[in-house]
């Protein structure tokens, strides 16, 4: 991204959606802001791009809020992401119409994501959030990491790691710190969005 606004990442989609804009806001350049979609309509011509995170279209149910919005946003730069791939092309001709370009859809993988993403706004950073996440925690935060996320109490990490509930306690509490979640549940998801398999 050549200018310095920032890019609006839209999304209604819960903790999905926060993983998703995590990922992306993490691993590609620039400045990034995230709001509930049709917040901070006013402002979108303050952004150098919208990102919207169609996840929670119903292809069934026809309109609802989130094509009603797409049918009604004014902006030259607006990115569909993680939208059904049975989408109806009825809607989506309408859509594109606007000159709104559908990215990638919900089967495309993180790294088709992304490239797809820095292409369309100029450029990716060098490491993709993954790589570095690797460096972000020890290698004992990850094993403890590995144990929360498969559902282990602190006295069983505890017991299994060879070390006291208080020092699993602290290696938690880090690990929130660092990777920014506040339970047990988004800490298990964040790892599973940013560390490789065979290190989980």
């Amino acid at each position: 991204m050549e200018n310095c606004m920032p890019v609006l990442f839209y999304s209604n989609s819960g903790l999905h959606g926060d993983l998703l804009f995590c990922l992306i806001s993490d691993s590609l350049p620039g400045e990034w802001e995230k709001a509930e979609i049709g917040r901070q309509r006013h402002c979108l011509p303050h952004y150098s791009a919208i990102v919207i995170d169609c996840s929670q279209i119903s292809v069934t149910a026809g309109e609802n809020t989130l094509t009603r919005f797409l049918l009604s946003v004014s902006h030259p730069n607006v990115l569909l992401v993680d939208y059904p791939a049975d989408f109806p092309e009825s809607l989506s001709t309408q859509i594109e119409s606007r000159g709104i370009e559908f990215l990638c859809d919900s089967h495309c993988s993180q790294d088709t994501l992304l490239e797809k993403l820095g292409t369309a706004l100029g450029g990716r950073k060098q490491q993709t959030a993954s790589e570095r996440q690797r460096h972000l925690l020890t290698r004992r935060e990850q094993e403890i990491l590995s144990q929360l996320t498969s559902g282990e109490s602190n006295s069983v990490i505890a017991t299994r790691l060879h070390l006291s509930e208080h020092t699993v306690k602290n290696h938690i509490y880090n690990i929130f710190r660092k990777i920014g979640v506040k339970n047990r549940l988004q800490a298990s998801n964040w790892a599973k969005l940013h560390l490789e398999e065979e290190r989980i």
